[in-house]
């Protein structure tokens, strides 16, 4: 039987040899892999993680965060809190990477100064300590009202931490999504101005 190769015609066999990869084939021209964007929120549950453990990738930030159908996530400057209400928070920026050298920032709550209990947070800022000496993640356990820890069976090696610094990060992270003055979009519709 006889196959259409480009221009040329061969037979089935032939034209299923030429198309056969061998088992050393490599892309000589598959290029250099770039770093990919870090982006905000909690981790992926389906993905084990890690939480770098140095000062250096901790930054304290005033986060609002947008629920909806798509999160959306801002950081803003303190002084704009009583403009954004409820919807600021105060976190910690805590630089994370999943199994799959994905990188993220997550938002670890500051535990209230009056004393007042919260499980989720606690069980939260419990799973971003144990991260960041093994790969673990994270489930929501609604029935007890708290995050699970799951720790990795396997050794999973070392992360590969981004090369850039935690303001790099950040500012790649949020870009187009800090708030810093009273004329911001946001707060502009928050206050009823067009």
């Amino acid at each position: 039987m006889k196959a259409n190769l480009g221009t040329n015609t061969a037979t089935t066999t032939e034209l299923l040899e030429s198309l056969k990869l061998t088992g050393t084939f490599t892309n000589p021209h598959a290029g250099v892999k770039q770093p990919l964007r870090p982006t905000y929120g909690k981790p992926n549950r389906h993905r084990f993680s890690r939480v770098h453990p140095s000062p250096d990738y901790q930054y304290p930030a005033l986060v609002v965060t947008l629920k909806g159908e798509a999160d959306e996530s801002y950081l803003a400057v303190p002084t704009l809190l009583p403009l954004l209400g409820g919807l600021a928070a105060p976190k910690i920026l805590r630089l994370a990477v999943d199994s799959c050298e994905v990188p993220r920032l997550i938002g670890q709550p500051i535990l209230d100064p009056n004393g007042r209990s919260n499980t989720w947070h606690e069980s939260l800022i419990a799973y971003i300590k144990k991260a960041e000496e093994k790969w673990v993640r994270i489930e929501s356990n609604m029935h007890a009202g708290q995050y699970q820890t799951i720790d990795a069976q396997d050794d999973l090696g070392e992360p590969a931490w981004p090369k850039d610094s935690m303001g790099e990060i950040i500012t790649t992270c949020f870009q187009g999504r800090i708030i810093d003055n009273e004329d911001h979009p946001l707060i502009r519709q928050l206050r009823g101005r067009i």
